[in-house]
């Protein structure tokens, strides 16, 4: 999942969305203390460390079915 995760953040960079390292080590974190068996939890954790602007919510929305 690690892999599918590092990808997923490589096409929201891509898009224009600005993902630091350390919003990438958050995401990380996240999942590792969430778990991904509710996707519900698993798409919100990434989208609050991942995106920062609303601006960037559509993206984020449009690649997150393409990758999980």
């Amino acid at each position: 999942m690690d892999n599918r995760i590092v990808e997923f953040i490589r096409g929201l960079r891509a898009a224009g969305v600005r993902v630091s390292l350390a919003e990438s080590v958050d995401a990380m974190n996240a999942i590792e203390t969430l778990g991904i068996v509710n996707k519900d939890v698993f798409r919100s954790s990434l989208r609050a460390t991942l995106v920062k602007e609303s601006d960037d919510f559509a993206a984020f929305e449009e690649l997150f079915p393409l990758y999980f």
